[in-house]
């Protein structure tokens, strides 16, 4: 059997040998085989993916040459501004006052600073013992407010402070006073004339004390000392006006039972009281008529020195309020804390509002207006009148500062309306705020610019919650009358005649212009009158920008 043999030479010829069966082969020297041919379909496919690729990076280099390239059209189109379009408001129906708004200032127009001092020379250091009160309380009268080194401190109504200590025997307008605060307490004053600091007013005096629990003042050891040593004088003229009175009814010379022997007596001269059994009759009587004469003058002593001794009210005690309730401001101490200068400040009377009008806003503001305030914070809305227009100033509203107590001065301390208050007559001044303000008021600062103050009076009291705020202040200067038709003052064009229009855009966007008259204007809006002929009526919208 033969063997046949092909392979491929190096240049694609095929060789065909033919080997017997049964002959061997020897094999020979190795001959390298050349490399495999590559084949022309491998060839074809290499050369059309080299052409894919190259498409490829033409398409996306001309995709972004497309994009950033633009024909004139494209810019013009993208740099174009947007479509105008047209800004309407609507025709209403409303009744239109003509106003003024600017803002106000709320603030207590007196505030009480309380100096305490002490009532007697045994009081050497002034220590808070006792707190009655809290900032924001309610002071009524006859309430104990503090206590101070063992002195009470309360709160009386009456228009005038204490200036000096009440006792028996005092008399005025501040008696008066006392009476009155103690009567409206249930305390009154008996017999005692008005203005006069008598036994019922002392009693009244008594009773009042005892209410707060506190020990009765009284004038002292001194006053006490010249009613005993008056009293004993008495005593003894009595003893011996009984005794000549007994000894004449028992028509005898001397005394049987003479009366005992009477300490000398400076202001008398020593006077006969006993008598030998031949004395007259008529030298008894004129002794009588003299010991009768010395128990009444030792009585009117005895009188004049009880009737200033007793129950007495110390000013320092005292904080006579013109309006109560009040209210309490602030506390300066804590219990055991020492005192120096303002312990309590407090607040008497209603609130106060000051408005602030530029000198442009002035024109046309008068008394009588009517005003309406409105904190925007809360949203309380108080309705008032104009009271007053003051003339320029850039002195903050405020307030004045009254300071009670302190070394003697009750009211020293009482300033105007933006002046700076003073300090108590002889003590150190108070903290007070600055340049007489009040708690609540805005602080003032150099180079504030000027404006009209307009005193305002509230148709009802302003609540608590406006005291200390800076407040909208609307005055209308008109009384509100029947509705009109209105429109934004954009709305209003003016031609080159003088004539003025509205321009009225219908539901489709067609726009008719309507000329008006127009009236009272207020809050960016005026009232507007068609001409005739002409219709505009609420609902309809009108152009007030483009």
């Amino acid at each position: 059997m033969a063997l046949v043999h092909s392979e491929v030479t190096g240049e694609g010829k095929q060789l065909t040998t033919t080997t017997p069966a049964d002959e061997t082969v020897e094999p020979g020297p190795e001959t390298p085989s050349p490399p495999p041919a590559r084949s022309g379909a491998a060839r074809r496919r290499r050369a059309l993916l080299g052409v894919a690729l190259a498409a490829g990076l033409v398409a996306v280099g001309g995709v972004g040459a497309a994009t950033l390239v633009k024909s004139p059209a494209e810019r013009a189109a993208r740099t174009a501004p947007p479509p105008s379009s047209l800004l309407t408001a609507p025709v209403v129906s409303q009744v239109l006052t003509p106003s003024t708004a600017a803002r106000a200032v709320v603030y207590p127009p007196v505030q009480y600073n309380v100096v305490p001092t002490a009532a007697s020379a045994e009081v050497t250091a002034l220590y808070v013992s006792e707190l009655g009160v809290k900032p924001g309380d309610t002071v009524s009268a006859g309430q104990l407010l503090a206590e101070v080194s063992g002195q009470p401190l309360f709160a009386l109504p009456g228009p005038v402070p204490a200036y000096r200590d009440l006792k028996p025997g005092s008399t005025g307008p501040d008696v008066a006073e006392l009476q009155d605060a103690l009567a409206g307490l249930g305390h009154g004053s008996g017999e005692d004339d008005k203005g006069s600091y008598g036994p019922g007013t002392a009693a009244a005096v008594s009773a009042f004390y005892r209410g707060l629990g506190r020990p009765v003042p009284t004038t002292g050891a001194t006053t006490q000392q010249a009613v005993d040593t008056a009293q004993k004088a008495v005593d003894s003229d009595r003893q011996t006006v009984d005794n000549l009175t007994a000894q004449k009814r028992a028509g005898a010379a001397a005394p049987q039972n003479p009366p005992p022997p009477q300490p000398a007596r400076p202001d008398r001269q020593s006077r006969p009281t006993q008598q030998s059994q031949q004395q007259p009759a008529g030298e008894l009587d004129q002794q009588l008529a003299t010991a009768r004469k010395q128990l009444a003058a030792d009585e009117a002593a005895l009188a004049r020195a009880g009737a200033v001794n007793g129950p007495m009210v110390p000013a320092a005690h005292v904080l006579f309020l013109p309006t109560l309730p009040a209210t309490v401001t602030a506390v300066n101490g804590a219990v055991g804390s020492p005192v120096s200068g303002t312990l309590l400040s407090l607040t008497s009377g209603g609130l106060t509002v000051t408005g602030q009008l530029v000198p442009g806003q002035a024109a046309g503001v008068t008394p009588g207006m009517a005003v309406e305030l409105l904190a925007e914070d809360t949203g309380t809305t108080v309705h008032g009148t104009v009271a007053e227009v003051g003339t320029p100033t850039t002195a903050p509203p405020a307030g004045r500062v009254i300071t009670l107590g302190g070394a003697g001065a009750a009211a020293a301390g009482a300033a105007p309306a933006g002046g700076a208050p003073g300090a108590a007559l002889g003590g150190a001044p108070a903290a007070q705020p600055a340049a007489g303000q009040v708690a609540g008021a805005p602080n003032s600062q150099s180079g504030s610019p000027s404006y009209l103050p307009v005193t305002i009076t509230p148709d009802t009291p302003l609540p608590a919650t406006m005291n200390g705020r800076n407040v909208r202040l609307t005055v209308l200067k008109a009384r509100a009358g029947a509705p009109v038709t209105v429109v934004p003052i954009a709305a209003i064009s003016t031609n080159t005649a003088g004539r003025t229009s509205v321009t009225r855009v219908d539901p489709a966007g067609n726009r008719s212009t309507v000329p008006v008259t127009t009236g009272v204007t207020a809050d960016g809006l005026v009232a507007v009158t068609p001409a005739e002929g002409a219709q505009l009526r609420a609902g309809d919208q009108v152009v007030v920008g483009k």
